[in-house]
C-alpha cells in the first residue's frame, strides 16, 4: 500500500527549496531565502528518518502478511543512496539560487 511513499517523501525538501527558494528571491513571500534554505536544510534531515521509518512499516507489515516468503531488504540501501543524492542536489540548487540571488541583486 504505502511501496512508493518513501520515495515521496525523500523529494519533499527539494521541491519545498525550488519553489519557496524561487519565490523568496522574487519577494512574493514573506520568507527570506536564508530562512527558505534553513528549513530545506532541517527537512532534508528530518524527512530521510520519516521515510526510513516508513519503509520499515512496510517491510514489516509484508513479513506479516506473507510469513513464508524470502524479501531481500536491500531497499534500504537504495532509500540511503537516494537520500544522499537529494541532499547532494538541495545542496547544489541552493548555490545556484544564492548565485541567481546576488545576480538580481546588482
Amino acid at each position: 500500500m504505502l511501496e512508493s511513499v518513501p520515495l515521496i517523501v525523500l523529494i519533499l525538501p527539494l521541491l519545498f527549496q525550488i519553489i519557496a527558494g524561487r519565490k523568496a528571491i522574487g519577494e512574493t513571500i514573506s520568507l527570506k531565502f536564508g530562512t527558505v534554505c534553513i528549513i530545506s536544510l532541517i527537512a532534508q534531515i528530518i524527512v530521510p528518518v520519516i521515510s526510513f521509518y516508513i519503509a520499515t512499516y512496510n517491510a514489516n507489515k509484508y513479513i506479516e502478511q506473507n510469513p513464508n516468503s524470502l524479501r531481500c531488504e536491500m531497499e534500504f540501501v537504495g532509500l540511503f543512496m537516494f537520500t544522499l543524492i537529494f541532499t547532494f542536489v538541495l545542496i547544489v540548487v541552493i548555490i545556484i539560487q544564492y548565485f541567481m540571488k546576488r545576480s538580481y541583486e546588482k
